[in-house]
């Protein structure tokens, strides 16, 4: 059976066939965003070959033809197949329909990103003629894998920090002892978050240590996280997370921003709880992560369990709950307690 013939009537084509030319582009671009560094060169030279071959009288012959001669490889009427050649990328099929025009020129630079991978050469089918497509292919994978790995160091620095460093826990850890011992490390000091502790009553109200006792106290008496502290947690969360996140294709600068962009969320969802909790005022954007606002999380589902979360820490005895935003570490090491 000879190729699929079908006919194209609709006077828009041409502007369709340019729609689908600047997806193609726009794919391309986001893939390069979030590929591998293995093959990032690689991609970089061919989409620019890609789209060097995008020229006008390519998008003029796909708009202006009256018909249209399925691409080789069909295997039934009314279904193209775009074979992952360069070829196929310019060769962009009009279909019946207003839409098959755009479809058909993102498939042509999906298959394009398809050859990368896939350096054999299998065939990208494309969906029967007036039909939707059902599925997304895109950098989907590697956006929810590098929110997975932030979510993920996150909670362990959360965890990490409050339980061994804040608590004092890391002093009675065997592998530090053996390095203070071995090298003279030094013992992890009490800080602001001891004192914290010592003036919540059970209510989880303040009742103030005198002003000798703790002369440094903020409004907020060390509920919240300053400027200084998102500096810090921004470091301390980038050095575990950019290996995992180059792993999962993302790039130094797009790594950079999402860790500062997730360290400033979680502050901000940290000011906007805990001070609260206590009956301490919000955090203005001079002293630190601004607070959302007046009762904005803290009376949110989400907010409410958090609360009930962090009380439990303050009711046994800080041995309990010590993630605060992300919960996640408590339960995988058995620190974890039900309010």
């Amino acid at each position: 059976m000879g190729p699929a013939r079908c006919r194209s009537r609709v006077p828009g084509d041409r502007q369709h066939a340019r729609i689908g030319c600047f997806c193609f582009l726009s794919l391309a671009v986001l893939q390069h965003l979030v590929a591998p560094k293995s093959c990032g060169a690689a991609f970089a030279a061919h989409a620019a070959a890609r789209a060097a071959a995008w020229t006008p009288a390519d998008v003029g012959w796909v708009a202006q033809r009256p018909r249209r001669a399925c691409v080789a490889g069909a295997t039934r009427p009314g279904v193209a197949s775009v074979a992952l050649s360069p070829e196929s990328v310019r060769r962009l099929a009009v279909s019946s329909t207003t839409s098959d025009a755009a479809f058909a020129a993102v498939s042509g630079g999906l298959s394009g990103l398809s050859e990368l991978a896939w350096p054999s050469g299998p065939t990208m089918p494309t969906r029967p003629s007036g039909t939707r497509p059902t599925g997304h292919i895109g950098p989907t994978r590697p956006a929810l894998s590098g929110l997975a790995v932030l979510y993920v160091v996150l909670s362990f620095t959360e965890y990490a920090y409050h339980r061994f460093v804040q608590h004092l826990e890391l002093n009675n850890v065997p592998f530090y002892q053996i390095a203070r011992k071995a090298i003279g490390a030094p013992a992890v000091a009490p800080d602001f978050h001891i004192n914290h502790h010592r003036e919540t009553l059970q209510d989880m109200s303040i009742d103030p240590l005198p002003r000798n006792v703790w002369p440094e106290a903020t409004a907020q008496r060390g509920t919240a996280a300053t400027w200084w502290s998102f500096a810090k947690m921004s470091a301390c969360i980038f050095m575990p997370a950019y290996p995992l996140l180059s792993l999962v294709g993302w790039s130094l600068p797009i790594a950079v921003l999402a860790v500062l962009a997730a360290t400033l969320l979680h502050l901000m969802m940290y000011n906007s709880l805990h001070p609260q909790l206590h009956g301490l005022p919000d955090v203005s954007l001079a002293d630190g992560p601004p607070s959302f606002g007046p009762d904005s999380f803290q009376k949110s589902d989400l907010g409410r369990w958090l609360i009930e979360y962090h009380v439990v820490h303050h009711r046994t005895r800080a041995s309990r709950n010590f993630n605060v935003i992300c919960p996640l570490f408590d339960q995988l090491l058995g620190t974890y307690a039900a309010a």
